[in-house]
């Protein structure tokens, strides 16, 4: 009996440790999304900025996701938020989870938006599906949808 005991706390153990295991792999890119967007929310899109924007980019971005953004960024859009922006305020919303494909992770934050007029805001929940590989020992945002 007192085998049994030892073999299933082993068993119990073992399980925890492996659990524990996929959890740190998981967090390493939810913790890179979580800083990329707090970064990105403190850059304001003009001429002085662009510097700190490729930095960004640079850092977090895989380079065909970079030149993907910068093109859509010459023609006044933000691919990275569809469109949407991303606020210091966005950050108390900010909810970055492991989506169900490999290597997905779905980032959801709110914004105010301005449909009817300028001075009634209008809540609107963001949801955006990215993708993340590895490089070296980082991981970089490959694509979004």
């Amino acid at each position: 009996m007192k085998i049994l005991k030892i073999l299933l706390l082993n068993s119990m153990i073992l399980i925890v440790n492996g659990c524990n295991a996929q959890t740190d792999k998981d967090d390493k890119p939810i913790l890179m999304l979580k800083d990329f967007y707090t970064a990105y929310s403190k850059v304001i899109f003009k001429f002085e900025d662009s510097s700190k924007v490729d930095s960004l980019l640079e850092k977090y971005c895989t380079p065909q996701l970079r030149e993907k953004a910068k093109k859509y960024l010459e023609y006044g859009h933000d691919l990275l938020t569809d469109d949407w922006g991303f606020s210091e305020e966005s950050l108390t919303s900010l909810i970055v989870v492991k989506g169900a494909k490999e290597n997905e992770y779905t980032v959801s934050y709110i914004v105010d938006t301005y449909p009817v007029a300028p001075n009634k805001p209008v809540k609107k929940q963001v949801v955006l599906f990215i993708t993340v590989v590895k490089e070296g020992e980082n991981y970089k945002i490959d694509s979004i949808r």
